[in-house]
């Protein structure tokens, strides 16, 4: 087939998580379309499966409000790259996936080209959570809407923006690795997952109080092994200490691995509190970040709880310690009560099931790429 007979298809994503699950999306749609060439923003995930890169998402994940600054020159760059080529190459669809701050500013951009492509918007901004305003601009601007979390469908449909909800793409992801914690009610032979975040400047805030955390409960009792968890892109020399201070920690650069080995966690706020929930592992939800940004999101935030699991169950199924309540002593307390309290780990288990039911059914993917084939055909 030649370049001037496939179609050219848009898709862009600034995260890891969201290079990861737009992969599946993309592979479905190849199925389905052999005649589809992809380009965007994406990871190593996008690239296995074919998409060509205008930007990689090491180079584009922002934490934290007081970041954006540094990426401005960066994003504008790509913004200009992708309209540029959309605008040469007539592109019917773009799908936008997660990444709102710099998805929701190039949407209107791609609107307002002579040909536009229609825009398909995968996994919602949490307009829930703050900053509601950005759904009178997703009205305007997306085609259709294909959300992750079971409650977003009703909100988006009320505001006037074909929704559909498709499931989440973590039931797709861990449906292999699915796992139970061991059923020990003391201490000896347990092991403890830590998930200090993705981002560089998460992990130098989390994992010094993490590993304190783990070394005191290790006093404790000598068999206890613990499993710093590695996200992709991140230095190893990161996690030197790690590796360096005892036979007892290891570092792996699988979170899904670690979870999966461990009975409790430690873990960073963000989508691997999801991940722990539908792996069946007991967790304390912790999270860390500069005064500037704790200041601004605790005047934008409206949600009592912020990790992913308690905001889908609607009460703190996992204990969360942000900010100045994530200490070192309190962490070490709340793992020791999940380690030694078997109830306790029941009790979060079963309402880990409710969770699991609430987000429906596996196949986010292929429904998504369901909803991009009907808009090409349209």
């Amino acid at each position: 087939m030649s370049v001037n007979e496939r179609k050219e298809i848009l898709i862009v994503t600034g995260e890891n998580s969201g290079d990861i699950h737009a992969a599946p999306v993309v592979k479905e749609l190849k199925r389905l379309h052999s005649d589809l060439h992809f380009f965007g923003s994406g990871g190593e995930a996008l690239k296995q499966e074919g998409v060509e890169l205008l930007a990689d998402v090491r180079d584009l994940a922002v934490m934290g409000f007081s970041e954006v600054p540094r990426l401005l020159p960066r994003l504008r760059k790509l913004k200009r790259a992708i309209l540029q080529r959309v605008r040469s190459s007539l592109v019917p669809l773009a799908i936008l996936v997660d990444y709102p701050g710099f998805n929701l500013n190039l949407a209107p951009a791609l609107k307002a080209l002579p040909h536009p492509p229609q825009i398909l918007y995968y996994i919602a901004p949490q307009v829930w959570a703050w900053r509601a305003g950005r759904i009178q601009k997703m009205r305007d601007f997306i085609d259709r809407l294909a959300v992750v979390l079971p409650f977003e469908e009703l909100i988006f449909s009320r505001a006037g923006i074909r929704t559909q909800f498709v499931g989440h793409p973590l039931l797709d992801e861990l449906n292999e690795i699915q796992a139970a914690p061991k059923s020990n009610s003391a201490l000896a032979g347990l092991t403890i997952a830590l998930l200090p975040g993705s981002r560089e400047a998460v992990v130098k805030r989390h994992l010094r109080l993490m590993l304190a955390s783990a070394e005191q409960i290790h006093h404790q009792c000598s068999s206890l092994k613990a499993i710093v968890a590695r996200a992709p892109g991140l230095d190893l020399r990161l996690f030197q200490h790690s590796a360096r201070a005892s036979d007892w920690i290891s570092v792996n650069p699988d979170s899904r691995t670690a979870l999966r080995l461990s009975d409790v966690a430690a873990v960073c706020s963000g989508t691997a509190t999801l991940e722990a929930a539908l792996m069946n592992i007991p967790q304390v939800v912790v999270y860390r970040t500069s005064l500037v940004n704790f200041l601004i999101a605790r005047y934008a935030v409206s949600l009592p709880n912020i990790s992913l699991v308690n905001v889908i169950a609607g009460r703190k199924v996992a204990p969360e310690l942000i900010q100045d309540d994530f200490t070192t002593g309190n962490l070490t307390n709340l793992l020791i009560e999940m380690l030694e309290n078997e109830p306790r780990r029941r009790e979060i288990q079963h309402s880990y099931d409710e969770v699991r039911q609430l987000l429906g059914a596996p196949g986010a993917a292929a429904k998504t790429a369901a909803m991009a084939s009907e808009m090409l055909k349209l």
